[in-house]
């Protein structure tokens, strides 16, 4: 412990001599970002390790449900359409940001400054994109399960494939501006992940909030009473509330994942916008950052134990392999 103190108080000093804005030219980052190794380089090799391990998970359990969606035409529905956006976006994770995280994280522990600062504005910019992007795809999400009960029978009329197609094209291009905000203004980047964690987050929490209250009001009363008198008449009506059910719990399960896994990042976020950076909140930072990606290895899992027709499909896609 008094070791790992010590090393900050090393680096902290680096950075009040001024040093550190021109040993490391690199866009944004500066000479503490490379240095946080000192902190504690076991964590950084054990950082490495982790990213090897869910840029696998990530990206074959997130190809196997994309291509599970791809080749079962039964599940070319709008929920399902959004959910195929978000596992490409989690696919993107598990490609791009982990190996592009593991190069960054090995260029602090070789002391390779050309590998981290290359590596590191590639990340940045992908991270912050498919970021965005997964949090829109959870919102969209929550909002079609919200709209699927307060619509009805007008659901399948008004949500269709192609207007969901166009709202996945529009948060794809809200994420890409964001990402690539990040050469310009890293700061209205923070600003603006933060407004989109906190609306995202704010929103989802409503519509699954109203969900809860319509389901939990009329489920146990009117289905099932009048499954009860009428079992030939309603068994129709009992099963798609069933199905629904089903399908919004799992999404809530997605969402819950979302919560666990950025609320800390948004944390450092907020801390570091607020009172400036420091080398103990950038090293949370990278930190929570490896838990938000993570996330990506997580959604799939879900969605192969709470739904059943996605986990078939991706049972015969397996044996196809």
């Amino acid at each position: 412990m008094e070791s790992l103190t010590q090393n900050v108080t090393n680096i902290t000093a680096t950075e009040e001599n001024g040093i550190d804005r021109d040993v490391l030219s690199c866009y944004h980052f500066n000479i503490v970002h490379f240095s946080l190794v000192d902190i504690s380089p076991g964590w950084y090799i054990f950082s490495c390790v982790l990213n090897v391990i869910f840029s696998v998970t990530a990206t074959v359990a997130n190809f196997l449900v994309l291509a599970a969606i791809r080749r079962t035409p039964t599940l070319h529905s709008p929920s399902i359409i959004l959910l195929l956006s978000l596992a490409l976006s989690d696919l993107g994770v598990g490609l791009i940001v982990h190996p592009l995280f593991f190069a960054q994280m090995l260029g602090k522990v070789t002391r390779n400054k050309a590998v981290f600062c290359e590596a590191g504005i590639t990340v940045e910019i992908t991270a912050n994109a498919l970021c965005v992007i997964s949090l829109l795809t959870v919102t969209a999400v929550s909002l079609d399960r919200y709209l699927a009960l307060q619509l009805h029978l007008r659901y399948k009329e008004l949500v269709t494939i192609k207007r969901v197609v166009i709202v996945i094209g529009i948060i794809w291009v809200i994420g890409a501006f964001i990402g690539s905000l990040w050469l310009y203004k890293p700061e209205m980047v923070k600003i603006k992940v933060m407004t989109t964690i906190v609306t995202c987050l704010f929103t989802a929490t409503f519509c699954y909030f109203r969900i809860y209250r319509v389901v939990s009001r009329h489920y146990h009363t009117d289905v099932i009473l009048k499954c009860a008198l009428e079992q030939v008449n309603n068994s129709k009506q009992a099963a798609n509330m069933a199905r629904f059910k089903s399908h919004a719990l799992s999404t809530f399960w997605v969402y819950c994942l979302i919560v666990v896994c950025y609320l800390p990042y948004f944390c450092v976020v907020v801390a570091i916008t607020l009172t400036g950076l420091s080398v103990a909140k950038r090293f949370l930072y990278e930190i929570t950052a490896i838990l938000v990606f993570i996330n990506s290895s997580l959604n799939p899992l879900v969605y192969c134990w709470r739904l059943r027709e996605i986990r078939i499909a991706v049972r015969k896609t397996v044996k196809l392999c």
